[in-house]
Parts: structure tokens; C-alpha cells; sequence
């Protein structure tokens, strides 16, 4: 875990040297931003999603109290000019660009002001993707978007660059895979709460530094395999993503003993789960495997329950903590449809809905150890 705990400094480093030298860096907030496309032009990329409450007050000049702490903690950061020593700051001031993507509500209306301050490309999503001709027009989404990093880069997107960005991204997705894989053991040799902040780590760093890191977690944790006490009750988190900075619940449940197996989110499994076909055109198997990310932006979204049910099963849970955060409509929403399947498997499931304030801390503790004791 060292690597990742001290690679800020390196990668920030890293990106001013790129840009000195020409490299163009764009900025992404959502994982339906396929990062073969970014490097196949020649670009590099960060996340800048905010995890942080306090550029939220900053943000609230601009945008409504009531749209989620994500999207104001991203804005509030940039319209701020300034990371001010924070290290989960999103690092505007290093990129070119903005790459956004058409999910929520709130994204979408929020991209718009960002445009004043920063180029900003938006990418179409189809959001009913089990329509007939939903990946046609994504794939026609891709090639616009892989137009315009042409554009900003000046350099040709190739067939075989794409082909190479590929087999980058799925070697990384099978090591995500070989980690995951472990902690399906009782006890599992990894605490939830590092994996996550290590899939925070995922898109802010290069993919051969994460890579490397996550290679050498994987040996390090596979030596711890072979003993040790069994964990308290077996969680999976589900709902909106963790960025960097926020880490509340996660911290609260396992502070209370229970252990984070797996966790069904964009900081999780999402992330990573399928892998893109290396045998087909790269363009229609890159547009194929982005619209099975199961994002509750999605309609209908059985996808997304059917693989909660699969992995709650596959990891052997003993119950869900379903997280959302305050206003995101639809996490929140689709919390029924989950509920309802999860009793239907006979998993019990806790609903957290939350912001990125400690406010809350005591009421979540009291309803997390409720919920360990229920099943204890």
C-alpha cells in the first residue's frame, strides 16, 4: 500500500512535466469516459470528482443547496482556483479540458457553467441501453468524442493504438479481478476500506503506476491467505461512488468490526467487472462494454439489481449497506427496486443516505451498529 499512499507527489510531478513538454491532460468526473480513447490520442487524464466538504460552500454561490455534495465539492473546487494543500483537491489547474459525459441531472446543468471556465466536451450517453440501437449511437458518441481529442492533440487515433489501450485496460481490470477474487475469503486478507481508497487511486494515476501498485498488493495479500480470525459480519456496500476524501461510512462500519467485502459502486466493481472483447472492432466493443456499466442514470436498470443480487451471492454477504448521498435522485430512487430483491434473496439491507459533513457521524454509528447486531 505504500506506493499508492505516496505516488501524489510523484504523478502530480509527472503532469508538469507532461504538459511542458506538450502532452495534453484532460480532466473526467464519470467512468463512462472510455480512458482507452484519452490515451490512444497521445492525452493523459485525471478524475476530478470532489469528495471534500469544504469547497461546498464556495459552490453553493453558484449551483442550488439541494443537488448532491459531488457535484458542489467537484464545482466548488474550481470555481475556487486553488487545491489550498488538500490532497483529494480535483486538480483543474493541470488540465486542458474537461471530458463530461450526459448522466444526471445535475452533471449535465453543471457542465454548463463549468464551459465558462474551461473547455468543456460532453459526451452523449444512450440511457436506455437494452434499446435496439443504443450501441450504434454510442459507438457514433465515441467517434465524435475520439474526434476531438484528435483535435486537442493534434494526433491520430489509430486502430491499433485503441487495440493496445485495450489490452492495457483489461490487464488491469483481470488484476482488480485477482484482488477481488481474495477477499472473498473468511477472513478476507485486505481491508474494505483500503481497496476503496485504492480504486480512488485508479484514475488519478498513470495506468502503469496503478498497475504496479496493484501488482504488488496482490502478492502481499495473497501471503496473507492462509490464516487468520474470521471477520465480523460480511457487507457490501452499494450505491453512489466514494471519490477521494470521503470515506464516512466505510470508516464507521468497520470501526465497528464488521468487514467490507465488496463493494457494488463506480469506487468498486463497476469500474472494472466486464472487459472490453479484444476480438472485435474496437470502436463497437469499447461502446458495448462502457453501456453495461450499471449506473442508476440507466432505464430500465435491471442490470444493476441483478448484479447486486450476484455479487451479494458470489461474496457470500451477510447483509448490504446501501449508500447514497443526499439529493441524487437517482441512487435514491432506485433504492426500492433493491430493497425489494435483496428481501427477496433473503439479504438484509441497511439504507444510508448521507452528505460529505461529519454532522451525521453519531446517528449513522447507532444505525450501523444496529444493523451488525441484527445480524451477529
Amino acid at each position: 500500500m505504500n506506493l499508492f499512499k505516496e505516488a501524489y507527489t510523484a504523478r502530480i510531478e509527472q503532469l508538469g512535466k507532461e504538459r511542458e513538454a506538450g502532452r495534453r491532460v484532460v480532466g473526467t468526473f464519470c467512468l463512462f469516459v472510455p480512458d482507452e480513447i484519452v490515451f490512444a490520442s497521445g492525452a493523459d487524464r485525471v478524475i476530478l470528482c470532489g469528495g471534500r466538504s469544504n469547497t461546498i460552500s464556495v459552490a453553493e454561490e453558484y449551483l442550488p443547496r439541494n443537488i448532491c455534495p459531488l457535484i458542489k465539492s467537484s464545482f466548488g473546487a474550481i470555481v475556487n482556483g486553488s487545491c489550498s494543500g488538500d490532497l483529494a483537491c480535483p486538480h483543474f489547474g493541470m488540465v486542458d479540458a474537461i471530458v463530461a459525459e450526459a448522466t444526471c441531472d445535475g452533471k449535465k446543468k453543471m457542465y454548463e457553467l463549468l464551459h465558462e471556465y474551461i473547455p468543456t466536451y460532453v459526451m452523449d450517453l444512450p440511457q436506455m441501453p437494452d434499446s435496439r440501437t443504443s450501441i450504434g449511437y454510442f459507438e457514433s458518441e465515441l467517434r465524435r468524442f475520439g474526434r476531438f481529442m484528435e483535435g486537442l492533440t493534434g494526433r491520430t487515433i489509430t486502430e491499433e493504438a485503441l487495440a493496445r489501450e485495450i489490452r492495457s485496460g483489461n490487464e488491469t481490470r483481470r488484476m482488480l479481478h485477482r484482488l477481488y477474487e481474495m477477499r472473498r475469503l473468511d477472513p478476507p486478507p485486505i481491508r474494505g476500506s483500503d481497496v476503496i481508497k485504492m480504486l480512488q487511486k485508479q484514475y488519478f494515476l498513470s495506468p502503469d503506476v496503478f498497475r504496479n501498485g496493484l501488482r504488488e498488493v496482490c502478492d502481499e495479500v495473497e501471503k496473507k491467505t492462509a490464516s487468520g480470525e474470521k471477520c465480523g459480519p460480511r457487507l457490501m456496500i452499494s450505491g453512489c461512488p466514494m471519490p477521494a476524501g470521503n470515506m464516512k461510512v466505510p470508516q464507521i462500519i468497520e470501526d465497528m468490526g464488521a468487514c467490507i467485502v465488496v463493494e457494488e459502486s463506480c469506487t468498486g466493481t463497476r469500474s472494472f467487472w466486464d472487459l472490453v472483447d479484444e476480438q472485435k472492432d474496437p470502436w463497437t466493443a469499447l461502446a458495448e462494454r462502457y453501456l453495461k456499466i450499471p449506473c442508476s442514470c440507466m432505464t430500465p436498470n435491471q442490470g444493476r439489481i441483478d448484479s447486486i443480487i450476484e455479487l451479494a451471492e458470489r461474496f457470500d454477504v451477510d447483509g448490504v449497506v446501501y449508500y447514497t448521498l443526499q439529493s441524487c435522485h437517482g441512487y435514491n430512487i432506485e433504492r426500492y427496486r433493491v430493497g425489494k430483491a435483496l428481501k427477496e434473496a433473503n439479504i438484509p439491507m441497511l439504507a444510508i443516505e448521507t452528505d460529505y459533513s461529519d454532522a451525521d457521524v453519531e446517528q449513522i454509528r447507532i444505525r450501523v451498529e444496529a444493523f451488525l447486531e441484527m445480524l451477529s
